[in-house]
């Protein structure tokens, strides 16, 4: 019985770190921080370490903030930037096969920022030198790197269907983050 409630307390805490996620990330540039202090909590429940999760996360939040606004906003851009690619796509000649090229370069993209939040997270790396070692770890891990893909497609296909679910989403992709970081 006593695995069914392990299991049943790491599920909790998985979905109230997704809450505290997106409680962090209302102010749109918090979200990277958010969300790599939801990494950082659920790596630490995972390993049975550390306090309570509603304190530690708190912590882990004001830590990660430091560096984490610029990283958002530059993920912000590179969305903005994917968007208006797209739009100039669409009125070129072989628009199908290069809308197919820019699908892969953003999931690519989201892969390697959701990594970089993990790496963060768990290694305690610089952001700058986060964002090298997630693109160095992604194109050197290809499975590890589809199995963060998936996690995200799963995540908007769910969101999508029931918008309400972008509550408690980030913890189970925060947890699928960390489970397929690899260098542990």
């Amino acid at each position: 019985m006593r695995s069914a409630t392990v299991r049943l307390g790491e599920f909790s805490d998985c979905l109230l770190a997704g809450l505290l996620v997106a409680l962090a990330s209302v102010p749109l540039v918090t979200a990277a921080p958010a969300f790599v202090a939801g990494c950082r909590v659920l790596d630490r429940a995972r390993r049975d370490i550390g306090g309570p999760l509603w304190t530690t996360y708190w912590a882990d939040f004001r830590r990660a903030a430091r560096g984490g606004i610029p990283f958002t906003v530059a993920c912000g851009v590179a969305v903005v930037l994917f968007a208006v690619d797209l739009e100039v796509v669409a009125a070129m000649p072989g628009a199908g096969v290069l809308r197919v090229a820019l699908g892969v370069l953003a999931v690519a993209g989201a892969v390697v920022a959701v990594r970089t939040c993990e790496v963060v997270a768990t290694d305690a790396a610089p952001w700058r030198q986060a964002v090298l070692t997630a693109a160095r770890e992604t194109a050197a891990s290809p499975r590890n790197a589809l199995l963060t893909a998936t996690a995200l497609g799963v995540s908007a296909v769910l969101v999508w269907m029931l918008p309400i679910l972008a509550l408690i989403m980030a913890g189970p992709l925060a947890l699928a983050a960390v489970a397929t970081g690899g260098r542990r």
